[in-house]
């Protein structure tokens, strides 16, 4: 018997070569010593030796050790942490797709305190080793490419990301990650964008396009026109090139809604509404006080409200189209005024019919000693309850009315309404509860509350905004 082993150049396989007569014993100890005597002690591959004998495979090379090749390292990773969307579908809304919506399932919006990203450290890989026992280190694998940017900061020995602040999640190709507090849109507000719920400020290059949604907990900023859509700051103020309602959408902020024209819209503010052109067929309510400045600045048509200043260059139009303009209470006050009025006026109503139900009882009680029927106790009972309860609602009630008409009446020396140039026929005011109605050109006119009525008198050149 004669066997040659060859270790190929990398040392990664052994080949063995026996020659012998066909009658020959040969054990597979004596083949698997031959390997050893050539140092061959690692991935032996006892089958194909068995092969050799059972197959008296002779005078060819068979592959008989295979190494093992070192795995090298994964590189370490930075993995976003998308939040899972939640369907805010109703069951018969299941089936239709909103597109408007779609876009905005695109952008990831974290909240503060929220984990962004996580960060998988790189692994040492595994370590090879060749036919002749040698180890074979593997490559380890990279750290990860990270830079922390704004509104971020690492948690958890650094394992974590977590937003600083409420935001929309940004991060860029060289590892750069960021929470921007500012949502920038290069264009329109339309299918391209969808539509926007954002908790920061909101800044839009072009128009909110017809039916969009744009709400911003911060200030919104829009460089076009806000067309039929609904625009809302909840904490902020919002500009506009200009809003056109159509009958449709709404614009509303806690603070300011400034623009250089309003057309056909419902516009809200907790404070002022400043336009530096006209507004025109528009609902328009503001906390303080509503502005048309410059020669443009026109009032004419819909129903303007304000807490106690109302200023435009003219009001109504040689028309006569009816204007209604209402100051020195703040509309939300007087929606609540309605309510009480209402809400006392069906309680006094309710109670007198208790009223008479209790006096019937008590001459049924009367006529019989003080006594009533079995099935009129009961009645009795929950009659005199309901009309102790109506009586505190009323009491409640009137009380909160007392209540805002008493700081209303404190606004009557700031409340006014200037027409800058010209006052037209058509046009309604209301200074708290106090009515006038206009029904001739009135020029650079200014109308206050005195000696608890509306006094129309001449207007110097002061605005308020």
């Amino acid at each position: 018997m004669k066997v040659q082993v060859k270790v190929s150049q990398d040392a990664m396989e052994a080949h063995m070569i026996v020659s012998a007569d066909q009658n020959e014993e040969i054990s597979k100890d004596d083949l698997l010593s031959q390997l050893k005597a050539h140092g061959v002690v690692y991935g032996i591959l006892e089958d194909a030796i068995e092969n050799i004998l059972k197959s008296k495979i002779f005078d060819r090379p068979v592959l008989v050790a295979v190494g093992k090749k070192p795995i090298d390292g994964n590189d370490g990773q930075v993995v976003i942490v998308r939040p899972q969307q939640t369907d805010e579908q109703s069951s018969s809304d299941k089936g239709r797709i909103d597109l408007r919506e779609l876009p905005r399932r695109m952008r990831t919006i974290v909240k503060a305190g929220q984990i962004v990203a996580e960060i998988v450290p790189p692994s040492e890989g595994e370590e090879g080793r060749n036919v002749l026992g040698r180890v074979l280190k593997p490559k380890p694998g990279k750290p990860p490419q990270l830079k922390l940017g704004k509104n971020v900061r690492l948690v958890e020995d650094g394992r974590k990301i977590v937003a600083a602040v409420d935001g929309i999640l940004v991060a860029t190709a060289d590892g750069t990650i960021d929470v921007n507090e500012v949502l920038n849109v290069q264009g329109d507000v339309d299918y391209s964008t969808g539509n926007i719920d954002f908790p920061g400020e909101v800044q839009i290059k072009g128009d909110v396009k017809p039916g969009f949604t744009v709400r911003a907990k911060a200030d919104v900023h829009v460089g076009g026109v806000i067309e039929a859509a609904t625009v809302v700051s909840f904490e902020g103020s919002i500009t506009a090139l200009g809003i056109k309602g159509r009958e449709k959408g709404l614009v509303k902020a806690k603070e300011e809604v400034r623009a250089k024209f309003i057309e056909n819209a419902v516009v809200e503010a907790g404070k002022g509404v400043v336009v530096d052109g006209p507004i025109t067929n528009s609902q328009i309510k503001a906390g303080e006080k509503v502005i048309a400045k410059g020669d443009k600045g026109v009032i004419v048509g819909g129903t303007i409200s304000a807490g106690y200043y109302v200023e435009a260059e003219e009001i109504g139009s040689e028309l006569g189209v009816r204007t209604y303009i209402e100051v020195g209470m703040e509309p939300e006050e007087r929606e609540r005024m309605k309510v009480l009025k209402a809400q006392i006026e069906l309680d006094r109503e309710n109670l007198n019919k208790l009223v008479n139900v209790y006096k019937t009882l008590k001459e049924i009680m009367d006529r019989n000693q003080g006594k009533l029927p079995p099935d009129k106790i009961e009645l009795f009972r929950k009659v005199g309850q309901s009309m102790i309860n109506l009586r505190s609602n009323i009491e409640t009630a009137e009380k909160e009315l007392e209540e805002i008409q008493q700081r209303m009446k404190q606004k009557y020396t700031s409340a006014k309404i200037v027409a800058r140039k010209m006052m037209h026929p058509g046009v309604e005011i209301c200074i708290f509860d106090k009515r006038y109605y206009n029904d001739k050109p009135l020029q650079k006119v200014l109308l206050v509350i005195e000696n608890d009525q509306i006094r129309v008198g001449g207007y110097s050149d002061v605005s308020e905004a």
